[in-house]
Order: C-alpha cells, then sequence, then structure tokens
C-alpha cells in the first residue's frame, strides 16, 4: 500500500470518527440498515422471478409463498427506508454541531499562531474551512457506499447464478468507478490549487461586509472597487475550477460509456439467453431489473466515493492541524513553571524570523526583565516590540537563542502552565458580546465568573467606571447586534480588555501591547500609574509586567525602558538615564512632548 492510499486512508479514518463519537448508537444502526436495505432490494427481484416462474409453471404453493414473502420484503423495505432516512438526518444534526467543535478545537488550542499568520498554513486552514461540511455527511456517504457495494454483490451473486458470464457486468461497474475516483482526484487538485486566490476572494467580502470597514467604503466611497477585485478575483477562482470540472466530467463520461457498454452487454446476454431458452421469463425479469439496480448502485459509490475521497483529504488536514498542535505544545517532560520569579525573564541572543522574511524581526536581543520590574517597549513600526511580547507568551519558539525564566528555559516549561501565569491585554483584543460579567472574567475561568472577582480585576485595571455606567452592570449584555445588548465604545471595550487581561491574580508576566489606544492620553496615563503602584505594592510575587505603548508620558512609568530599532536593542535604562544619554530615546520623548505642548 502506497504512503498516500494509507495516507488517505487515514485522514477518512479520523473523518468518520468524528461522526461516529457525535452518536454511536445512531451511525451503527444507519450502517446496518443500509445494508440490510441493500439485501432486501434485490431478494424481492428474486422473489418477484418465482412469482412469474411459478405462475407461469402452474406452481400456485410457490406462487403464494414466493407473493408473501414479495409482501414482507416489501413492507420490510419501507419501514427500512422510513428508518433510515430518520437516522440520516440525526447523524447530520450531530455530526454538524460535533464537526464544528471539532475545527473549533483544532483552530483554537494549538499554542503559536503559523496557522493563523503563515501563507502555507494559511491555505491549509482556508480549505479545511472551505471543506468542513464534508464532515457532516461523512458517515451518510460511507452508509450509501456500503449500501450500494452489498447492492453489487448480491446482486452479481443472482447474475452469477443464472449464468456466470453475466458476473461481466458487476466487474465493469467496478471498473467504472475507478475511473469515477479518477474524476473525483482532478476536482481535489484544483480546490487545492486555488486555495490562496479563494482565501483573497473571502477577505474581500468580508472587508465589503462587516461593521468595521463600514465607515471607511463609504467615506472614501471604496465599496465599488472592493466589489470589483472580488469580481475579478473570484472569475479567476471560478475559471480556473471549471476548467477542472471540465475535465473531471470528461473523465467522468468515460465511467458513464463504461457503465453503458456494460449494460448493453448484459442484456444482450439476457436476451440471448431468453432466445436460446436458457432463461425463462422470470430470469429475465430478475436479470434486467438486476442490470439497472447495479448500474445505479455503482453510479452511487462513484459519486459518493468521490466525496469520501475529499472527506479523506480534509481529514489529513485535520491530522495535520491535530500534530501541528500537539508538537508546539511543549517537551514531553516539562519543567515545573516556578511559583514566583527571583531573577526574572531573561533573553540570551534571541534571533527570530518569520518564514520566508527578508530579514528577522529580532536579531541577536540580549536583554534582561527584572522580576518586579515594569518594562516599556519602545520603537518605530517594525521595531520587533510585538515579535518580543509573542514569544514571551510562548506563540512562538526563537530561531537562535534562548529564553529563560529565573534561569530555566522557557521551551522547557508545558505551554499551557505557562499561560496559566500570564495576564495580557492586545492591541487587536477580542469583542466577546457576552455579559459584562462573562466578558472579564473569561480571562480566568478558574474564577467562575465570581462577581467579586470580576470587580477586584475591573478595580486592579483602573477601569471600575465602566461596570457602573453599564445599565444593568454586570449582567448588562453587550452588543449592538443582541435585542438587548448594549453598544459601547472603543474606549469603554479596551477597558474592559484590560480588566479581562487583570483576572489573573498570581500572573509571572503581565503584557500590555498597546492596549490603549482607543483612550485618550491622560486617561492611558491615569490608568497605567494606578497600575504601576499596584505592581510595586506587590513585587514579592516577582512579576514581569511588560508595556507596549508609543505614548512616552506613560513609557517615563517604567523601570526599565527598552528601545528597540530594527530588530536590536538600540538602549535600555530609566527614563532619566535615557534622557541623560541624549540618544534615540530623549529625540523621540523630546518630539512628542513638543507635539502636545
Amino acid at each position: 500500500m502506497t504512503t498516500r492510499i494509507r495516507k488517505g486512508l487515514l485522514g477518512l479514518k479520523y473523518a468518520l470518527a468524528v461522526g461516529f463519537r457525535s452518536h454511536p448508537k445512531a451511525t451503527v444502526a444507519q450502517l446496518v440498515l443500509g445494508v440490510a436495505q441493500a439485501v432486501l432490494m434485490p431478494a424481492t427481484v428474486y422473489l418477484t422471478k418465482v412469482i412469474i416462474d411459478a405462475v407461469q409453471h402452474g406452481q400456485t404453493r410457490e406462487a403464494w409463498l414466493a407473493g408473501a414473502g414479495l409482501g414482507l420484503g416489501v413492507a420490510l423495505i419501507w419501514a427500512v427506508v422510513f428508518v433510515y432516512v430518520k437516522l440520516v438526518f440525526l447523524v447530520l444534526d450531530h455530526t454538524a454541531r460535533a464537526s464544528d467543535r471539532e475545527i473549533m478545537e483544532l483552530m483554537g488550542t494549538p499554542p503559536g499562531l503559523d496557522h493563523h499568520e503563515r501563507p502555507d498554513h494559511l491555505d491549509q486552514v482556508q480549505r479545511i474551512r472551505e471543506d468542513r461540511w464534508l464532515l457532516s455527511g461523512a458517515v451518510n456517504w460511507l452508509a450509501q457506499c456500503v449500501r450500494a457495494f452489498v447492492t453489487i454483490v448480491v446482486g452479481g451473486a443472482l447474475l452469477a447464478a443464472v449464468h456466470p458470464l453475466l458476473l461481466v457486468f458487476p466487474l465493469i461497474a467496478l471498473g467504472a468507478m475507478a475511473i469515477a475516483k479518477r474524476s473525483g482526484d482532478v476536482e481535489v487538485q484544483v480546490q487545492e490549487a486555488t486555495s490562496e486566490p479563494e482565501r483573497r476572494r473571502r477577505h474581500l467580502f468580508e472587508v465589503a461586509t462587516l461593521a468595521e470597514s463600514g465607515k471607511e467604503l463609504r467615506v472614501f466611497g471604496s465599496a465599488a472597487e472592493i466589489g470589483r477585485r472580488h469580481h475579478e478575483t473570484g472569475a479567476a477562482v471560478v475559471a480556473e475550477r471549471n476548467r477542472g470540472q471540465w475535465k473531471a466530467a470528461r473523465i467522468a463520461t468515460g465511467e458513464g460509456v463504461l457503465s453503458a457498454l456494460g449494460m448493453a452487454a448484459a442484456i444482450g446476454i439476457v436476451l440471448y439467453l431468453a432466445i436460446r431458452g436458457q432463461a425463462t421469463a422470470g430470469d429475465v425479469v430478475l436479470l434486467v431489473s438486476l442490470i439497472g439496480m447495479v448500474a445505479n448502485a455503482a453510479g452511487g459509490i462513484a459519486i459518493q466515493s468521490a466525496l469520501l475521497v475529499r472527506t479523506a483529504k480534509l481529514g489529513s488536514r485535520l491530522m495535520w492541524l491535530r500534530a501541528y498542535a500537539s508538537q508546539s505544545s511543549g517537551p514531553a517532560v516539562p519543567l515545573p513553571v516556578p511559583a514566583r520569579l527571583d531573577d526574572g525573564i531573561r533573553l540570551d541572543g534571541v534571533t527570530f524570523a518569520y518564514p520566508e522574511a527578508e530579514r528577522p524581526s529580532l536579531d541577536d536581543v540580549t536583554l534582561t526583565l527584572p522580576a518586579g520590574k515594569v518594562v516599556a517597549l519602545v520603537g518605530e513600526n517594525g521595531a520587533g516590540k510585538t515579535t518580543l511580547v509573542k514569544l514571551l507568551s510562548g506563540f512562538y519558539q526563537p530561531t537562535a537563542g534562548a529564553i529563560t525564566v529565573d534561569g530555566a528555559n522557557l521551551a522547557d516549561f508545558e505551554t499551557d502552565e505557562w499561560r496559566e501565569r500570564i495576564g495580557a491585554t492586545y492591541q487587536d483584543f477580542t469583542h466577546f458580546e457576552f455579559t459584562a460579567r462573562e466578558t472579564v472574567g473569561i480571562g480566568d475561568l478558574k474564577s467562575g465568573y465570581d462577581d467579586a472577582a470580576v470587580r477586584a480585576a475591573m478595580a486592579r485595571a483602573g477601569a471600575d467606571d465602566v461596570i457602573d455606567d453599564l445599565p444593568s452592570g454586570l449582567d448588562t449584555r453587550l452588543g449592538a447586534r443582541w435585542d438587548d445588548g448594549t453598544d459601547l465604545s472603543g474606549g469603554q471595550w479596551q477597558k474592559l480588555a484590560i480588566g479581562r487581561g487583570r483576572m489573573r491574580r498570581d500572573p509571572l508576566l503581565v503584557v500590555f501591547d498597546e492596549p490603549t489606544a482607543a483612550l485618550d492620553p491622560q486617561t492611558e496615563h491615569a490608568l497605567f500609574e494606578r497600575f504601576a503602584d499596584e505592581v510595586r505594592a506587590g513585587r514579592a510575587r516577582g512579576t514581569v509586567t511588560v508595556l507596549v505603548s508609543h505614548r512616552f508620558s506613560t513609557v517615563s512609568m517604567a523601570d526599565l525602558i527598552v528601545v528597540l530599532d530594527g530588530g536590536r536593542v538600540a538602549e535600555s535604562g530609566t527614563h532619566d538615564e535615557l534622557m541623560a544619554r541624549g540618544g534615540a530615546y530623549a529625540e523621540l520623548y523630546a518630539l512628542q512632548s513638543s507635539a502636545y505642548r
């Protein structure tokens, strides 16, 4: 068995397991009833043959027995079909929800961000999103394939009982299936080849429809331009996929021609046998009915197997995503994360480069972030500030060098355990449109959305005024899209995000990556002044606080200021030390101060 086939079978097994786990009993029952239906259908046709032959030869008793069996068989078929259809929809419903949960888990749990940021990973993710509907139907298609295969086997056995030469038809039908599979492979290849432009088309659709871009589209009058680009990109995708589908259709035509030739040959053999008196009238009815039944079953297998091939590809991608998550989750035997920090966090010759980047985002950075101190990172856009924060948060591993925490390599910690000791607010924070209690409390699930814990976190963030301004306090549903929702300003959303980042009471690392862009300078200064006082009052834990901000009035409160330039440390020190040095920081501070004056 080739590696490709083995990989495809493993992918199909993975995809089918999602449906099986969603409702094992219904899944098994659907497969069993499908097989029962596949046996009953040819059996009733055979009983029809028995009736015809019995009547023709005056065998009354045999005719009545066969008629009773036919009636019972038809009744069983209707009962099986009724229950089978119910099971199909039951399994579809459960599998659809299970497949959504599976993809949400796989997309949301990997420690790293490669699948959200790297183009080659994004193409894989795009294919997963585009084909995720296949997961919900995989069990149903397998059941139909099994049913059709059993129909071919049972029908073939009955055909061979009349004359062995008639086995040529089911064999031709199976050959046609191989052609149909090739047709399905062509469509899968085209889907993969158009992943990036399809991802671009979806992005343009999101830009044109999401509220975040609505204001700019109207002010700049760019909606038509976005629509034009969407049309051009979509047209290119459709054209490429149409070419692939036409190629697949030409291959599938060969399958149809082969099936037709097989059917014609089988009917010819039946007529030949009937003319020579080697087949009864019942045999003719049986054979013509079975030929049609086997032909339909073969056509069904061709269609369902093509879908299962695509499902196998999807399963393989999901396995890749799960393997990626497990490989980046930490060492097999992790070191314990310390209860407190004595020395702090150190970067030794740390270099990091994104795949296919022209230059590293961080280049040989050596830096100590002292325990119990507030460290500010400043520098121009692209200097490497956010990349450094991502490395500290465990989203990526350094390309070279090491990050140590009280002397222990950060890579030797279990990622989730390290993350449990981080409090963070990022520039691109999420608008969780839950109740205010849940929107803040989700920052520490161990607290159980406790009111006191949520209010304490907002107080630590210096943002408790937001809760007091809400119409129903912590019970207020947030988000204007809901009937009972309350719309918030950008600053209010940002304060809730800061509070969410302060939910954990014992963090070893607190990160603020441009968290106050929607706040005015005075509010930001007051917020961080209050926060800095709290940090300094609780230094017994040795928490390292990292602040990324462009506002130097806030940065000046930090115990250590690090200036990054082109991925390197240009200078570091306290505000007074850097001002006295008269370097890049002093120049930037003076420029910003003069602008405010």
